[in-house]
């Protein structure tokens, strides 16, 4: 699967806010490395109110960093999903240990 990387830092903008990448990581998981995206969304339009919540993304284990550029100039990896129930909930709880204050992990 490819994962594309965007601009840390900069707005995303969508129909009722927006959202950030604050933090693109990798780490250690047995004889693989994990790639991880740290995020913000800020919801500006609901019925509900103005919000926000910050969340982790998992694109999966890297298996090319970086390794091309798309046709908008942003670099590629390629990534597999971590399919695995019990390499989820690991990953999931050394992620929640570094960033005690999220709450959510998604794996794409």
């Amino acid at each position: 699967m490819r994962y594309v990387h965007l601009p840390v830092d900069e707005e995303i903008r969508s129909v009722g806010g927006y959202y950030k990448i604050l933090e693109e990581g990798i780490f250690q998981f047995g004889s693989r490395k994990v790639l991880y995206v740290l995020k913000a969304a800020h919801v500006e339009t609901s019925c509900c109110g103005a919000g926000g919540l910050g969340f982790i993304s998992v694109p999966g284990f890297l298996v090319s960093y970086k390794s091309e550029i798309n046709e908008n100039g942003l670099p590629v990896s390629e990534v597999k999903k971590v399919l695995d129930v019990e390499d989820r909930k690991a990953i999931r709880n050394i992620l929640l240990k570094k960033y005690p204050y999220i709450s959510v992990v998604e794996f794409d």
